[in-house]
């Protein structure tokens, strides 16, 4: 478990974070979400000892995190920066092993749980272990980041708006394997991020942060059910989450009362989520809780946002 209390850090010119409180429990995957310069990265550094906090305590599991060696704490600790941030001149082995050759693993076994890494989050090793960061996209340079940060089966992967340098489609894809990673794993995954519609489809739970100020914690279905003040309102219809999640979809009016069996999706899972299951299986219905929806809801939903939008 990790624990921020009454957490202040305060630069000259201003108050990054005020009077903070936040507990991240062990084994979720917790987002910290708000508009850019609210503190969300300074909070998350806080965790592996980049940044310290002026006034206040942070703890992992009810130890404080400046009690710990500083190299020891940040060896169990995983870290995924924007646009991967490999090093140019070594392999995508080598940059994925820097870890463990630190902690001293012989190079056979460093190579067999990068080989084994690469290919789980669906980088062939046979084919990537030897190339150069330059012959990377930039998905598959943020897929290495996030070997390496897996690499020494840590007990917390820090996660700094990974993708948000990233195209549409490589952004999905790379969301669905952090989700999947996720439920593979007993580690905590803290992620930050300035999209709300990003946030809602990987939390378990998420934060709202806003000039250094905590404005809501809740699972998602409650943050979109009930926004706590007017800023979490703003920033979701800023965002254009209300459009895009299955629950908008029933909310609207489409679909019928579930009275048959259909594949199970979760009123946060996107349009986007749906559609790709309908390019492999076009005539699937799925269920979100008591309503059914069929590909025509889809099509019919999607027209009437055209129409709003005139």
């Amino acid at each position: 478990m990790i624990k921020l209390e009454n957490v202040t850090k305060r630069y000259a010119s201003n108050d990054a974070l005020n009077n903070l409180s936040l507990t991240i429990k062990s084994g979720e995957l917790f987002v910290l979400v708000g508009p850019s310069g609210s503190g969300k990265t300074t909070l998350l550094k806080m965790i592996n000892r980049l940044n310290e906090p002026t006034i206040g305590n942070v703890t992992i599991d009810s130890a404080d995190v400046k009690s710990f060696d500083i190299r020891h704490l940040r060896q169990n600790i995983g870290y995924v920066l924007q646009a991967g941030a490999l090093f140019p001149n070594m392999t995508v082995a080598q940059n994925a092993a820097i870890q463990l050759e630190t902690l001293g693993w012989d190079r056979q076994k460093r190579d067999q749980r990068v080989a084994e890494l690469l290919d789980r989050v669906g980088l062939r090793a046979t084919l990537f272990m030897n190339r150069m960061p330059s012959e990377l996209s930039g998905g598959e340079a943020q897929r290495v980041g996030i070997v390496r940060a897996l690499a020494a089966e840590p007990n917390i992967v820090l996660m700094d708006e990974p993708f948000s340098a990233l195209d549409p489609i490589s952004k999905r894809q790379l969301q669905d394997l952090v989700i999947q990673l996720h439920r593979e794993l007993a580690t905590t995954f803290v992620f930050v991020t300035h999209d709300m519609s990003e946030a809602i489809k990987l939390a378990d739970r998420l934060a709202v942060i806003h000039n250094g100020t905590l404005q809501q914690v809740g699972v998602p279905n409650e943050i979109l059910a009930k926004p706590a003040n007017a800023f979490v309102a703003t920033f979701f219809d800023e965002n254009d989450t209300q459009n895009i999640f299955l629950n908008q979809v029933v909310k609207a009016g489409f679909g019928q009362p579930s009275t048959e069996v259909g594949q199970v999706l979760k009123g946060t899972d996107t349009i986007f989520d749906w559609a790709a299951q309908l390019k492999t299986t076009p005539d699937l219905v799925i269920k979100v809780e008591q309503t059914t929806l069929r590909p025509v809801d889809l099509i019919n939903y999607l027209a009437s946002l055209e129409q709003e939008a005139k």
